[in-house]
């Protein structure tokens, strides 16, 4: 018998394009990668290599083997060993960081990258400093006090009645990429939100969460080579005129697709939303208050995905929330977690996990934020709708799900439901009332208003479902009201 040997760069391809159709079940893209983790391109370089860079780099590769197979410890001896051929190695030190981080010795993790960019500081094309300066904050959060929480916590807020602000929120926002099947938009996705546009406009601060970069041109590491279908999302620059247009004020960068295009993409994403005048939360260490009638407010965006504030480490959480609310008079959280799809409607108690990603435990980061000095709580991440509750008198939303996604989206069922939340707060951060304006996605994406009132009933149910006294009443017409007397 004669046995074909196929090289592995033929079959990469299919199994490629096979992942990609698993994803599509999920809305996003369902394949998890170690996001943040180096490609096997960390061994560029300069020519002629020495015996010892040679002996250094085989122990690299074994480390990264072994870290594949999430054996940490053993990983990091065979990189302190490349160390050792070789101090020089780049490589080495980079992938020690790595290491660290998945122990959470920051310090280390700063010292190994501090390393790094001393002796190259564009390695990997400048994200070994962008990766520093998160280590340094998650270094800083592990060491701040989480003491005196309750000096910012619901309970320390004098009770104030004076005038109410409003908040237009939403879930999931991308608004067209040249890389999905449908590509970009009519007339440059103008009117993906005409729908809303008055409700956000009328708010006194109106927030989405932003999938994906804004960046014209670039490629990703997420989409081989002849890929037809690329869960990478990057909309033009000039689409940020579509948020002003809207009334947005400011959105979460804080998501799995912001990394699409590396640090570059990031970068790109805060100077087009910055020069129009859009703010933003998401990257480590970037702080965004806004202010409204001389009420200042603070917004704070999580997710579990590197770069950002990760809502798995409560207590870093506990004290970003805290820091914040000692500048604000009011904070918004918002978070991207959570398992994704229609088997996902339910808040489950615990960790949640997808794809084998930690997704973090929803319920305790939540709850741990309000406790911190939380106002307003917003999630999105799941891609449908989520249950709301009622914690210490702020509102919890788990899930606003697909708000406005153009292609590239599975829409289909609760997938496709939508709604925009109109939410007022008393000057002391109490839930004060709101309305929910429901919607759906048809064909491509962006959204319309809905008559059958679709996210309404599901709200009402899985408020009812998963929190029971403390959800909030929700009137058939999208009215949501909160008396306050179980609060506790």
């Amino acid at each position: 018998m004669i046995k074909a040997v196929i090289p592995v760069q033929r079959i990469l391809p299919f199994v490629a394009a096979l992942l990609v159709a698993v994803s599509m079940q999920f809305g996003s893209a369902a394949v998890v990668v170690a996001e943040g983790l180096p490609q096997q391109d960390a061994f560029s370089g300069p020519e002629g290599k020495t015996s010892a860079r040679i002996k250094a780099e085989r122990y690299v590769r074994k480390g990264m083997a072994l870290q594949k197979n999430n054996q940490t410890e053993e990983a990091l001896k065979k990189y302190l060993r490349a160390l050792e051929a070789d101090p020089t190695c780049e490589a080495a030190s980079w992938e020690i960081g790595w290491s660290y981080w998945k122990l959470e010795r920051w310090q280390d993790v700063v010292d190994s990258w501090q390393r790094v960019v001393d002796m190259r500081p564009n390695y990997k094309d400048g994200e070994a400093r962008t990766w520093l300066k998160t280590a340094k904050a998650n270094l800083r959060t592990s060491t701040a006090s989480t003491e005196a929480l309750d000096a910012h916590g619901p309970d320390a807020v004098p009770a104030k009645d004076g005038e109410k602000l409003r908040f237009a929120v939403a879930g999931d926002t991308m608004l067209g990429s040249p890389l999905s099947r449908a590509g970009l938009p009519k007339n440059g996705g103008a009117n993906l939100l005409d729908a809303y546009r008055e409700h956000m406009k009328a708010a006194d601060i109106s927030f989405l969460n932003l999938e994906g970069v804004l960046k014209d041109g670039g490629k990703s590491r997420k989409c081989g080579s002849g890929s037809k279908a690329c869960y990478a999302f990057r909309s033009p620059t000039s689409y940020v005129s579509n948020l002003v247009a809207a009334g947005v004020d400011v959105v979460s960068i804080a998501n799995n697709h912001a990394n699409d295009f590396g640090s570059a993409g990031v970068e790109s994403t805060r100077t087009a939303l910055t020069e129009a005048g859009v703010s933003y939360s998401g990257p480590s260490g970037h702080e965004t208050i806004l202010e409204r009638n001389g009420v200042k407010i603070g917004v704070l965006a999580f997710s579990t995905s590197p770069g950002q504030n990760d809502l798995r480490r409560i207590e870093s959480a506990k004290v970003l929330v805290k820091e914040l609310a000692e500048k604000s008079d009011l904070v918004v959280v918002s978070f991207h977690g959570g398992a994704e799809g229609t088997k996902a409607r339910h808040t489950p108690h615990g960790k949640e996990k997808f794809y084998g990603e930690d997704r973090g435990n929803l319920r305790d980061f939540t709850h741990a934020v309000v406790d911190s000095g939380a106002d307003l709580v917003v999630g999105h991440g799941p891609h449908v709708l989520r249950g709301m509750e009622v914690y210490r008198d702020r509102l919890i939303f788990y899930s606003l799900g697909n708000f406005c996604t153009y292609g590239g989206f599975n829409l289909r069922g609760s997938l496709g439901v939508t709604a925009l939340a109109l939410v007022d707060l008393h000057p002391d951060g109490r839930f004060a009332g709101g309305k929910l304006v429901p919607g759906r996605q048809l064909g491509g994406g962006g959204p319309v208003l809905d008559p059958d009132n679709k996210a309404i009933s599901e709200l009402q149910e899985l408020s009812a479902a998963d929190f029971g006294e403390r959800a909030p009443t929700i009137l058939n017409d999208g009215t949501v009201q909160w008396t306050g007397a179980k609060s506790k």
